[in-house]
């Protein structure tokens, strides 16, 4: 009876101290599975961070590098603003250029009384013809400065400058509130630009026949010049003709003020058109030529006679000849492209 009780106090307390040590071992699991996610977390947070410090690292190399730019451009000096274009701006901008009887005014922007004082309070500022790079619509033109007579934040611009952004100044409504970016620049003086007429007979149609004369009048009303800019000139016929900026040197923006500027015109885009689909007509022919005869080989020749046999007489009617194999061909290839 009594080793009964002891044999089964023992399992008890086996079973007890079996249960200890599983419980042990696994808050000792716990423990270093926690141990573990610890230095796991610790070891990400530290490649967050570190992650983090390069990248603000990076962006302040960026912001530094954007900023030696902005001032390169601005021959040191530094003004780079978000402005509104708005319809009283505008207004106030064509007020105030025929008010002053300004003659390049078809590129002059106006800016608000604040960027005054922040522009001419640096040294490098240049106030006898100041331009500015215009940014909107994933677009870039260049103005000059015709003054500092626009309402707070906001930004007069003329129509050809809307123009050149992409924004529709037949719409007041749409003109309200465009957010446009405006850099200080410095540009070099223009030595030549190519111009690309849109209509085809530029030269025959454009007002009193003188293209160089007619660009020329153009670029009195202008400061400065862009690659993808668009003019204007007027045309014999009592019209505008659409001229593209397609180029300039020595930069691909320059400024137009007392400079001798050699203008190259280019072939017009309509004029291009017509050549290109003249060249695809031509390869379509060539084609289509080359698959008949594939088609229709010519013919073996046959080898000479060995012997000559006498010449039949003639008869009182001469029989009208018949055409060869290799004439029919040619006539047929003749037909072909007389059809194209």
């Amino acid at each position: 009876m009594l080793s009964s009780s002891f044999a089964s106090s023992k399992r008890r307390l086996q079973a007890e101290h079996s249960s200890l040590i599983d419980s042990a071992l696994n808050k000792q699991s716990l423990r270093s599975q926690a141990l573990e996610e610890a230095r796991a977390r610790r070891a990400r947070e530290k490649e967050a961070a570190s992650a983090q410090r390069a990248a603000s690292h990076e962006r302040l190399l960026h912001e530094e590098e954007q900023l030696f730019l902005t001032r390169e451009k601005g021959g040191g000096v530094l003004f780079s603003s978000e402005l509104r274009v708005t319809a009283l701006a505008c207004a106030s901008l064509h007020d105030s250029g025929a008010s002053k009887n300004i003659r390049r005014r078809a590129d002059k922007i106006l800016l608000p009384s604040s960027a005054k004082a922040e522009l001419e309070n640096q040294p490098g500022f240049v106030k006898g013809s100041p331009s500015f790079a215009i940014t909107a619509n994933g677009k870039t033109t260049h103005a000059g400065l015709l003054g500092f007579g626009a309402p707070d934040q906001q930004i007069g611009l003329p129509p050809s400058i809307l123009e050149n952004l992409n924004i529709d100044d037949a719409d007041v409504g749409k003109i309200q509130g465009v957010q446009v970016h405006v850099q200080y620049v410095r540009l070099p003086k223009g030595q030549s630009a190519k111009f690309q007429p849109v209509q085809a007979g530029f030269e025959e149609r454009v007002s009193g026949g003188d293209v160089e004369a007619a660009l020329q009048t153009e670029l009195l009303t202008r400061c400065t010049l862009t690659a993808g800019d668009t003019l204007h000139v007027p045309s014999s016929e009592g019209t505008t003709l659409t001229v593209r900026v397609v180029g300039a040197e020595p930069e691909s923006a320059v400024q137009v003020v007392d400079v001798d500027l050699e203008a190259i015109v280019l072939p017009s885009e309509e004029a291009e058109a017509a050549m290109e689909a003249a060249r695809r007509r031509e390869a379509a022919l060539e084609e289509a030529r080359r698959a008949f005869e594939a088609a229709h080989p010519p013919p073996p020749s046959k080898p000479a006679p060995a012997k000559m046999k006498a010449a039949a007489p003639e008869s009182d009617e001469q029989q009208a000849p018949q055409p060869s194999a290799e004439e029919r061909r040619r006539a047929a290839l003749e037909a072909l492209e007389k059809r194209r």
